[in-house]
């Protein structure tokens, strides 16, 4: 087991994909650029939902390991209570050599600017949380777990290191 912060896992494992794609069909290129796309799926998963956000996605065509770029929605609600429209929006990060990370929430925000900085706050409140990362041996799977410990493989009960 490993603690790793969500952001530097996302980071890495989305620049170990881009470099199994330059490889082409060298070696196991093919099969790791899978199984790195699996694990930003999971890490994905750890992100914020509900809510009002739907739809996370990670822009994977113009992400690199130095900027991250999260595609999502937001159903904003009016000032009486309904919901009003859905808000698309791009979340970008970029290394910070102060904070660590830094953000940039881009979309069409109109009369909701509020709700950016809401984003501003929840996404990197969430992209600094620690994960654990576990590893089956017998089904050569990698899991996430924010706050839940794991001691067996949800699929087949082997112990996980």
């Amino acid at each position: 087991m490993r603690e790793l912060t969500i952001y530097r896992e996302l980071a890495n494992r989305i620049q170990a994909r881009l470099n199994c794609i330059k490889k082409g069909d060298q070696e196991n290129a093919v099969y790791w650029t899978g199984e790195h796309e699996k694990c930003i799926e999971s890490l994905k998963d750890l992100l914020p939902s509900g809510s009002g956000i739907e739809g996370i996605s990670i822009d994977l065509s113009n992400s690199t390991g130095e900027k991250i770029i999260i595609d999502s929605s937001f159903h904003a609600m009016n000032d009486s209570g309904y919901y009003d429209r859905w808000i698309d929006f791009s979340v970008t990060i970029t290394p910070s050599l102060i904070h660590g990370i830094s953000l940039k929430i881009s979309g069409r925000f109109g009369k909701y600017q509020d709700i950016k900085e809401y984003l501003f706050d929840v996404f990197d409140d969430s992209l600094r949380e620690t994960v654990k990362e576990y590893y089956c041996q017998n089904c050569e799977e990698v899991y996430y777990r924010k706050r839940e410990e794991l001691h067996s493989c949800p699929v087949c009960g082997n112990k996980l290191q």
